[in-house]
């Protein structure tokens, strides 16, 4: 017999929800007249949970009595409602308001009995709504259907018999044991499996996994160690996760044959083949530069979970930027999230663990507006407003919940991103560099004997395939196994547990488990000891029920896998147990040469991990460059030409930029993120008198965190995917030029700057429905090219990367067409540099009236060049950008000069919008007008031209001679001066214009 008790939560004082209702009516166009919400939980045991509920009422676990109700039966109040949805996860989804429900009545009750809890919301309805219309405001709006189920009560069915509603979403499965599988198959047979099975193994992978098994000497090795000679399924999947694109990077690794239909505008390549562009730009790069510059701070590049390099005399830094692009299309809320709190696992488990101490993200969506212009969703999409509010709550909630700083990102709209959302999430880290217990803090040192420890949450269902379903188009039918939500607090008690941990010596080795679970943390660990021998049995579980593969490939967050030295098992356990952390001891790391996985007394896997980590051949793929193909989506998704005339006068012009979804403020999303938790952060995304102008780079004080004194580090980035419609060559400088002048303009050592890459493109293979892979090929051959160009040029190594090469959506539209939607290929660049002393940093806002304003770079062109101006007006054949490598780099070495010697009032780099733009933000910041005078023929492109290498800066009068000196071999302009009050004048051949700074303002911050 089992017991299950309701419970509600209701406000003494019922608040209107506007927003839901605003929402619901736009966006769904119902007739929602109003609604209210609740919380409701569920308490289910084996054993009578009366002393329990009395409990939780009497300390008021649940509820607050001055403003809330705790209802345990039906009580009339005057709500005027017409009807209730209700909204509870499905079985198996991660609770985490039951989570902490759990640990609280734990803590009041010092009861460890068998209790469980589940939540879920109760919305009141009123309006004129059918039942169809209100699952789907709960579908759309409130829940998801992947993760929720809906329920609809009438006023009097609800009254009536809810607290008589005692079911609970309880896991039932039947447990499996391990099969074999036929790989003896034809090739198209066991294709298909791959399909049916979510495996993402190509046909060319399926005949080496089939060669393989069929050795004579492997099927004699594996009957001899009592094994099938058919692979196990639990085999298989760890093979397809192994060799997954998420995990095995195959494009970046595969042999391309390069050649060009047209000449490129900027660089022509010929005809050539590409052995790995991984080896031959990203980490040749790299290698160049440090071999060239004879640097001593390159910790440790592309061999762990992280980038390490050494800014300080006391601490390394380690970095990391990761992509959630699949998770968070499905569920924007929980794969933003498992996001956020995944790369913070990247850092815990870098070297022997570091502690993360900032959060960074930038995301690419479509614009709400996209529906407003009358674009009908294919089927399966998500409105884009609602994927922006899942994604920003779910990177707050982990970032906040977890005690770390979120100080740097941005958000890039366009509508090709409707298909696939590009999520960009990453972390900084500090470690010592050594301690009494380990020599070097960035080596990871475990030993054939070392148990494989488990640590923090339990494996469910949830994340099955994440790794493989990455790997893969995004599709109507995608796996709602691959979603997961994150529970911070849970990771939170693991990261201080570690840390703690660390300090006293416990482990020898660590890292996260990420795409794969155990399959990979364990896989990849074994690779130092050359072995692993495991029990899944052992393993801790939501649930009951599940299989072995299940168990070895799960995803399920928050958790970390440890080597531990037998000696230290003990007090690793009891550590464990002091943080209410669960620790579990899988087996041990051996030097057998194979990953072993048993399941109780069954074996269900031996796997060489030659064969596993170093056998996939690479693939050869074709890439073929066509200057005249500009787009990868056809005409009819993109909709109608919606750029404007250009006929607007300057103000017009300049209020229209300001407005524009990629310029404006996006301060209301960004203040919902702690910037100041760990009390470190110098530069926060808003400076200025009122702190509400945009800074260029975040800085962190290192001193805080163990640092020297005066050091800190400036974190930023570059993202320009739309100039890969001209050409992804350019792109790529633009990228890391934008990453670049960021990071100095604030401060930073153009001599010690680090940067990762991550790429973001459509789909660059052969296949149905892809007649453009070529270009998008070639497109990527070009993107990497630009980076060991301009990385060299600068003197600046790569430290870290990833890539996500299926950014693509097929679905069907209103007309019942097949629709596929291609993200633009995309690079993001994050920038990490030292800045020497903590005291010289550079803000982007104007300090005080009479300072001078310059324009450094070369701003004579009178063509206008593909820009956010181009986009917003109707230009004829914009100009290709043009970067001069050689004068970026001379540039930024002299502005840094400046910013040292104090010659700087205010720097901010050039970006969307041009320089007006820019001298806009930085008079908002400093609450200052400007007097301004553009000599150029045509104002047009000195005004709105998005050129690199170029800032705007104010100097103080009396520095004027010595600046201009520094600077004599710099091209910079002389544009006017900063004044009191709050206009700008704008002189041009074509007049004078006068704009209110007020006007600006409220463009700028949507209150027009």
């Amino acid at each position: 017999m089992s017991f299950t008790q309701r419970l509600e939560v209701h406000p003494i004082q019922y608040n209107s929800n506007t927003k839901i209702i605003y929402d619901a009516n736009k966006y769904l166009e119902l007739k929602l007249n109003n609604i209210f919400k609740t919380k409701v939980y569920w308490f289910h045991s084996e054993k009578e949970i009366t002393s329990v509920t009395d409990t939780i009422l009497k300390e008021e676990v649940l509820h607050d009595s001055v403003i809330e109700t705790l209802l345990t039966q039906h009580t009339e109040d005057d709500l005027d409602f017409d009807c209730v949805l209700e909204i509870k996860y499905k079985p198996g989804v991660t609770d985490n308001a039951a989570h902490s429900t759990l640990d609280a009545i734990r803590l009041v009750t010092n009861e460890n009995r068998d209790l469980q809890v589940f939540t879920g919301d109760l919305y009141f309805i009123k309006g004129d709504l059918d039942q169809d219309s209100i699952i789907n405001l709960g579908k759309e709006l409130l829940g998801n259907n992947l993760l929720n189920t809906f329920a609809v009560y009438t006023k009097a069915d609800f009254n009536q018999s809810r607290f008589d509603n005692n079911q609970v979403p309880l896991v039932k499965m039947t447990a499996q044991k391990s099969t074999t599988y036929n790989i003896n198959k034809e090739i198209n047979e066991l294709y298909q499996d791959s399909v049916t099975n979510c495996w993402a193994l190509s046909q060319e992978e399926l005949i080496q996994v089939k060669e393989y098994f069929t050795q004579d000497s492997i099927k004699e090795y594996r009957k001899q160690n009592r094994m099938n000679e058919l692979p196990t399924d639990v085999e298989m999947e760890i093979i397809a996760q192994s060799w997954s694109e998420h995990c095995k990077h195959k494009i970046f690794a595969s042999n391309i044959h390069y050649s060009e239909k047209s000449t490129p505008h900027s660089k022509s390549l010929g005809t050539k083949t590409v052995n790995s562009l991984y080896k031959s730009y990203i980490k040749k790069a790299t290698n160049d530069i440090k071999e060239q510059r004879k640097l001593d701070w390159l910790i440790s590049v592309f061999s762990d979970n992280a980038g390490i390099v050494r800014f300080d005399e006391n601490l390394d830094l380690c970095i990391k930027v990761e992509t959630h692009n699949s998770p968070s299309a499905l569920d924007p809320y929980g794969g933003a999230l498992t996001g956020i709190l995944g790369v913070n696992r990247d850092i815990l488990g870098c070297g022997i663990g570091a502690k993360p101490i900032a959060n960074a993200d930038v995301f690419c969506f479509a614009h709400e507006s996209l529906i407003d212009q009358g674009v009908k969703l294919p089927s399966g999409l998500k409105h884009p407003k609602r994927i922006l509010e899942g994604v920003h709550k779910g990177v707050e909630d982990g970032g906040n919940k977890s005690g770390v700083p979120t100080v740097n990102g941005s958000i890039f709209f366009d509508d090709d991103y409707a298909g696939k959302p590009l999520v960009y999430v990453g972390t900084i880290g500090v470690m010592p560099q050594s301690t009494n217990h380990y020599q070097s803090s960035a080596q990871k040192s475990q030993k054939p004997g070392d148990k494989v420890v488990m640590v923090g949450g339990r494996i469910g269902a949830d994340g099955i395939h994440g790794a493989t379903f990455s790997s893969l188009e995004l599709n109507e039918n995608s796996p709602a196994t691959a979603v997961q939500i994150g529970d911070p607090l849970t990771q939170k008690k693991v990261m201080d547990f570690m840390l703690k941990a660390q300090t006293l010596g416990l482990f020898s080795s660590v890292t996260d488990n990420g795409a794969g679970g155990l399959s990979s943390s364990i896989g990849e660990m074994a690779q130092t000891t050359n072995g692993a021998s495991i029990d899944l049995k052992l393993a801790p579980t939501k649930y009951p029920g599940l299989s072995p593969y299940e168990l070895m490939i799960s995803e399920s967050q928050e958790r970390m896998t440890f080597a531990v030295p037998v000696e230290n098992i003990d007090a690793f356990q009891s550590l464990a147990q002091e943080y209410n952390v669960e620790s579990t001891v899988l087996g041990e790391f051996t030097d057998s040469g194979n990953l072993d996985v048993f399941n109780g007394e069954d074996k269900v896997a031996m796997l060489n991990l030659d064969f596993l980590h170093y056998s996939l051949r690479p693939m050869e793929l074709k890439a073929e460059f066509d200057q005249n193909m500009t787009t990868t989506n056809p005409k009819y998704w993109h909709g109608k030409d919606l750029r404007l005339e250009n006929n607007h006068n300057l103000t017009q012009k300049i209020l229209t930029l300001m407005s524009r979804p990629n310029i404006a403020s996006k301060e209301d999303l960004v203040r919902q993120y702690d910037h100041e938790v760990q009390a470190a952060t110098v530069v926060k995304p808003f400076v200025g008198k009122e702190q509400d102008g945009p800074s260029d780079a975040a800085v962190l004080w290192l001193a805080p965190h163990g640092g020297g004194e005066n050091n800190a580090i400036a974190i930023s980035n570059g993202l320009q995917p739309l100039l890969s419609h001209q050409d992804a060559y350019i792109m790529a400088l633009a990228s890391v030029d934008e990453a670049v002048r960021n990071a100095v303009s604030t401060g930073a050592n153009p001599e010690k700057i680090a940067l990762l890459d991550n790429f973001c493109w459509p789909d660059p293979i052969e296949g149905e429905n892809n007649p453009d892979y070529a270009h998008k090929m070639a497109q990527l051959v070009r993107a990497c090219e630009g980076l060991y160009d301009i990385a060299t040029n600068y003197g600046m190594p790569f430290v870290s990367g990833k890539d996500s090469m299926k950014n693509d959506y097929s679905g069907i539209n209103q007309t019942g067409e097949i629709v596929k939607i291609s993200v633009p290929p995309t690079l993001l660049i994050t920038a990490i540099g030292k800045v020497d002393d903590v005291r010289k940093i550079v803000t982007t806002d104007f300090k005080q009236a009479d300072d001078l304003i310059y324009f450094i770079g070369n701003n004579d062109s009178d063509e206008i060049t593909f820009s956010e101006y181009t986009r917003t007006y109707k230009i004829q054949r914009p100009k290709e950008v043009k970067i001069d490598m050689d004068q970026n780099i001379l540039t930024y070495k002299t502005l840094h000069q400046a910013i040292t010697k104090n010659l700087i009032q205010s720097s901010h780099d050039i970006s969307e919008g041009g320089s007006i733009v820019a001298i806009c933000e930085s008079a908002l910041g400093g609450k200052l007008g400007a007097d301004l005078e553009f000599k150029q023929i045509k104002p047009e492109a000195a005004l709105f031209n998005e050129g690199a290498g170029q800032f705007i800066v104010s100097i103080k009068k009396e520095n004027k001679q010595k600046f201009e000196a520094l600077f004599s071999s710099i091209p910079i302009s002389f544009l006017g001066k900063t004044k009191s009050n709050n206009e700008l004048t704008i002189k041009t051949n074509d007049g004078t214009t006068h704009l209110d700074m007020n006007t600006v303002e409220a463009a700028w911050k949507g209150e027009a």
